[in-house]
């Protein structure tokens, strides 16, 4: 019986597109604070004017009064970031997909990442004050936060994480307060930045009744994003407590309370190498900064990790 060959004509199928693969595509802090250009600078600063007080007048002619009002500043330096790939040219012959176009977008959506944790080791971590920015302030030391077990730190003092707990509608409110302690714009938009646990979390709060349910699985869900005062969205990206590593450090704040400073806005460029026998290259860059421009409107919550 002669050997069958038929298989020697089969064919096998290969896709002309890229899937890509799970990941956060983009910012997703950018849409969320305050973003200013920053123009030919090594070190950008926003100034800011206090709180003013006012007296009564008690007599007719009485003495002019001079109310100082208070100026402060606060600094960022711009840091520039990159990503490259290369595309040799034998790579293209022998690949159906033209992938340096794809390669541009995947850079794009890491640089997009990358503004997000500017963003948030400035709302967290040291903010630069003063003239030349010579003073720096911890969030603890100029900001209430919420401890792990739902109570109010106080200011220069470090959030508490030994009874740490999930996400409670208490701790929402707490949160909410804070802002209206500090006399925040009810105008001014305030975001809440959660894990995607926590936000699973809400929906099995024993307060939660039947239209609140809905609303907490719709966030869940990324369809609406507003409750209890804070328009929420769930991110990858934050850290947890370094003390215990038990807690999340979520945080909320109002939108002009922290600035993206951008010096260069991602660009990319797809040119051909000669000095790598003419291999294209696929560059991605920018030029970011960011601060927290006052306590009183970045407010940490910390929340357990896991149940």
């Amino acid at each position: 019986m002669p050997l069958s060959t038929i298989d020697t004509a089969f064919v096998k199928q290969y896709q002309s597109n890229l899937y890509i693969l799970a990941q956060q595509r983009g910012s997703k802090f950018q849409p969320r604070v305050r973003v200013e250009s920053i123009t030919n600078a090594e070190q950008a600063y926003w100034d800011t004017l206090g709180v003013v007080a006012a007296q009564k007048i008690t007599g007719r002619h009485s003495p002019t009064p001079n109310n100082e009002q208070e100026h402060g500043r606060r600094r960022a330096d711009p840091e520039d970031y990159d990503t490259n790939s290369f595309v040799d040219k034998e790579d293209e012959l022998k690949m159906l997909i033209q992938p340096t176009s794809q390669y541009a977008m995947r850079q794009a959506d890491a640089l997009g990442r990358t503004k997000d944790d500017i963003i948030i080791t400035a709302a967290l971590g040291q903010a630069r004050e003063g003239k030349e920015g010579a003073t720096q302030y911890y969030l603890y030391e100029e900001s209430k936060g919420i401890n792990g077990d739902g109570t109010v730190s106080a200011i220069g003092t470090l959030p508490a994480v030994a009874t740490v707990t999930t996400m409670t509608l208490p701790k929402m409110l707490i949160m909410l307060q804070l802002f209206n302690d500090e006399d925040v714009d009810p105008d001014i938009p305030k975001h809440f930045a959660t894990s995607p646990r926590t936000l699973t979390g809400m929906l099995d709060l024993e307060e939660v009744g039947s239209s609140d349910y809905n609303i907490i699985k719709a966030l869940v869900q990324g369809k609406v994003d507003t409750y209890a005062g804070f328009s929420w969205f769930w991110t990858n990206r934050l850290g947890t407590d370094a003390a215990s590593n038990t807690a999340y450090r979520e945080f909320a704040w109002a939108q002009d309370g922290l600035i993206l400073g951008v010096a260069k806005e991602v660009n990319s460029k797809i040119d051909p190498r000669p000095d790598l026998r003419y291999t294209t290259q696929v560059y991605s860059w920018m030029s970011m900064c960011a601060v927290r421009m006052e306590g009183a409107k970045v407010h940490e919550c910390l929340n357990k990790i896991a149940n």
